[in-house]
């Protein structure tokens, strides 16, 4: 911070550490610099599902749930953000009306999963370096450790093999989904986690997405523009009732899987040990009811549907 600070500990923090260093000059708009942090998942992150959010607006008491997708920038190799577009899910149905329908919780679930579903960052060090440079030449990574060290504005990074996409419907034999993997070595993992060799095989397999382990193109991309995204269906069940989750729901709820859902495989599951967390959910022990749950599904693919229409892909 400021013009006479020295950067050279700070910045080789965030090179050495697949970061970017930003200088911030004596009277910069320092919270400006501080929330462009969302660019450097950004250039890195290919969001194809809508995300949902509760929130409160026009006073207290009235509360919305929005979804939301971004719209890209396909010009180019890789799709570059250029914004986000939501709906209010209430411009759909009355939200006090749909909370008495038998099925509110099983929608609740379903969309808190698309929401929390985690996505690998897709950056090499050519497309880091090159962020970077957007901040600043200061920010460039120089030391010899580092490659593409005279990157510059329209330099043509690698790209990813757009057709590398995760098994959605796969569980590892943990009963995690495949992004929980996260983040993590799918490759060498610790034995305590108790993973068979031919279970992290599979995981490796199915899993290639949230393993970073899709192909890269040897040296700069050839092609010219970046494919649209792949078509998803809409989820028909809470990953609650298939496998391993962890976290809150929108409504600030523990995720576990609701009464109103179609079916509970996990109320029949022996407990495994817990992997990452100690604090995570155990899935709802009452047997799920048959309820009808088809508005959730007509809902959600309405609601995805416009949402995909008003960004045009």
């Amino acid at each position: 911070l400021g013009e006479k600070a020295d950067a050279t500990v700070v910045k080789r923090l965030a090179c050495e550490n697949r970061g970017v260093f930003y200088p911030v000059a004596d009277g910069s708009d320092l919270a400006k610099v501080m929330s462009s942090y969302f660019e450097y998942f950004a250039h890195g992150q290919e969001m194809c599902s809508s995300s949902f959010v509760k929130y409160t607006a026009f006073g207290p008491g009235h509360v919305l749930y929005a979804g939301c997708m971004p719209m890209y920038d396909r010009t180019s190799p890789s799709p570059e953000l250029l914004g986000v577009t939501c709906m209010d899910i209430n411009m759909v149905e009355d939200i006090s009306v749909m909370k008495q329908e038998a099925g509110w919780k099983h929608l609740m679930c379903v969309a808190s999963d698309m929401t929390k579903m985690c996505r690998h960052v897709d950056l090499q060090e050519c497309q880091r370096q090159k962020i970077r440079l957007s901040v600043s030449k200061e920010s460039v990574c120089t030391d010899a450790s580092h490659d593409f060290r005279g990157v510059e504005a329209d330099t043509v990074c690698p790209c990813i093999d757009q057709g590398c996409v995760d098994n959605l419907d796969f569980r590892d034999e943990k009963q995690y989904f495949c992004d929980a993997w996260v983040g993590d070595n799918c490759t060498h993992t610790d034995p305590l986690w108790g993973y068979s060799e031919e279970g992290l095989k599979e995981v490796q397999e199915n899993c290639k997405r949230s393993c970073g382990l899709c192909g890269w193109s040897e040296g700069a991309c050839s092609r010219t523009s970046s494919d649209e995204c792949p078509v998803l269906p809409v989820p028909s069940e809470c990953r609650a009732c298939l496998g391993k989750v962890s976290g809150y729901d929108l409504e600030g709820v523990p995720m576990s899987c609701p009464p109103d859902a179609p079916r509970d495989l996990m109320s029949t599951k022996a407990p495994t040990t817990v992997r990452r967390t100690t604090s995570e959910p155990t899935a709802s022990a009452s047997m799920c009811q048959a309820l009808p749950c088809g508005f959730v599904l007509r809902l959600l693919a309405v609601f995805a549907a416009a949402v995909m229409a008003s960004t045009g892909q």
